[in-house]
């Protein structure tokens, strides 16, 4: 894989660093977007353990800007064989509670955002003839007290991931989902104890997932290794896919 470019928005944040990390152990090119200097940090802190990435800022949401993007990399690379999109906020509140500004600032994040990526770069691997494109979820999707935008956001990914691997599956391209449970990163440790232990005490392992441990759900499905595996969503959770988690 070391000849290959992959993209991954979102990248400055705590799995987006540990996703560019563990691709950029393969000897994979990778390309950090995200928006601010969040991205830049990234690559700062990877350089740090040795390994060279690429940064760049990118409103996802923003289509004008992920073309100008995509015109970029491949002026500069020649190809993009990987794209990973991460990008993405969330504005829990109970239905009664959901406003208007946090209800379409959550799905333009999530939704709007990953259609752009994926409407930008498939015909560059259209054209190719390959392509691995992974989205993101979240067990959410499944159901959450307090999660309507969230919930509203990861289900439609879900299904335009699947849309996308039945219209791109004839070009050699695949398309995936990884749906995280808890992560262990910035978003989970700022939850109050009791919040914590609530979460905790509903995950059949009883314990929240390392980024890296997430992380390797994207690098197998980024793999030759999954060739033949294309409109799935991959929940990396703990069990709690398959348990209780209100």
């Amino acid at each position: 894989m070391n000849d290959q470019v992959a993209v991954v928005t979102g990248g400055g944040g705590g799995l987006g660093l540990a996703v560019c990390r563990s691709l950029a152990q393969t000897g994979i090119t990778v390309v950090c977007l995200d928006i601010g200097n969040a991205a830049e940090r990234a690559a700062k802190a990877l350089g740090e353990e040795g390994l060279a990435i690429e940064h760049q800022q990118c409103d996802v949401t923003n289509s004008a800007a992920t073309i100008e993007l995509s015109d970029n990399i491949l002026a500069h690379h020649g190809q993009i064989d990987i794209l990973i999109n991460l990008a993405g906020v969330a504005r829990n509140a109970k239905l009664v509670d959901v406003t208007d500004e946090d209800f379409d600032l959550t799905l333009s994040s999530n939704v709007r955002g990953t259609m752009n990526m994926m409407r930008t770069f498939a015909p560059h691997m259209k054209e190719r003839g390959y392509g691995r494109i992974i989205n993101t979820s979240s067990v959410a999707a499944l159901g959450s007290i307090a999660g309507t935008s969230y919930t509203a956001a990861k289900g439609a990914i879900e299904a335009m991931t699947r849309t996308a691997a039945m219209e791109l599956a004839r070009y050699g391209i695949t398309v995936n989902c990884v749906a995280p449970g808890i992560i262990n990163t910035g978003m989970f440790q700022k939850q109050p104890e009791r919040a914590r232990n609530h979460m905790l005490d509903r995950t059949p392992m009883r314990r929240s997932g390392e980024p890296m441990e997430i992380a390797a759900g994207y690098r197998f499905l980024s793999s030759p290794d999954a060739s033949y595996v294309t409109g799935q969503t991959l929940y990396v959770c703990g069990g709690v896919s398959v348990g209780d988690f209100r």
